[in-house]
């Protein structure tokens, strides 16, 4: 059974500064729990599930040297970050978020100026592994990678994106032409993708820093019916069209 030493450690993990103490973060959900068990993309240093779901996985629970928790449903609850309780949470060891450039340099990547809400950071991690887009960076002004939110939000594609954090000025990535998503720029039906991008995605309210925008080489924007009532696009679906003309020209 669960101790309360570890339903203290557990809940923890729901705010970023014990995140970057332990280096550990948590996600929770059948699907994802799979997921993450059979793909040994990261180490694994906790498994608290209900009876059910451990009789129901023991195939890829004998996969993992962590012993799984038998977790009672109000127990759940106490470490759960989700409304409704999953059966089962992991608790995870995070990556070094520095940047790997022979990941970087091996296709295109995504670079997040400061986008603050988390389920857009899942969903466009989500959309990045959708395309095979296999890098994203952010700024240290976005949302946190292992935000539980975000995780949720991936749907189990964190496992197959690399995520970094770096500052734009210190990037080191001369085989990449910058495309950066604007209100006014190139309209991207006329648009000539380069043989590799970075494509760069703002802040929901603020959009590109003035800072980062004077450097990129290119300026691209999606354009819209001359009737809209909306004066712009969420950055997590402006992301997904933008990848889809990327790799559908």
């Amino acid at each position: 059974m669960i101790t309360n030493n570890q339903i203290k450690f557990v809940k923890s993990l729901h705010q970023s500064k014990f995140r970057q103490k332990y280096n550990n973060f948590i996600a929770e959900g059948d699907k994802i729990a799979q997921e993450i068990l059979q793909s040994a993309s990261f180490n694994v240093i906790n498994i608290f599930a209900t009876r059910d779901w451990i009789e129901n996985n023991n195939e890829i629970l004998k996969l993992q040297s962590s012993v799984p928790v038998d977790i009672l449903p109000p127990d759940m609850s106490k470490i759960s970050n989700l409304k409704t309780n999953s059966s089962v949470l992991i608790v995870l060891e995070k990556k070094s978020e520095l940047v790997d450039y022979e990941k970087v340099n091996s296709g295109h990547a995504i670079y997040l100026d400061d986008v603050q809400d988390p389920g857009n950071l899942g969903t466009i991690i989500r959309i990045a592994d959708w395309f095979g887009v296999n890098t994203i960076i952010r700024s240290r002004g976005c949302a946190d990678f292992y935000n539980p939110k975000v995780i949720q939000a991936t749907m189990g594609s964190f496992l197959n994106v690399s995520l970094f954090t770096e500052s734009f000025n210190n990037l080191n990535i001369p085989n990449h032409d910058t495309v950066g998503a604007v209100m006014h720029g190139s309209t991207l039906t006329e648009f000539e993708w380069p043989l590799q991008t970075m494509l760069i995605m703002g802040n929901e309210g603020k959009g590109i820093s003035a800072a980062i925008h004077q450097e990129i080489d290119h300026h691209v924007t999606i354009p819209g019916s001359k009737n809209r009532v909306a004066d712009s696009l969420n950055v997590g679906m402006a992301a997904g069209i933008l990848m889809g003309s990327m790799f559908m020209k």
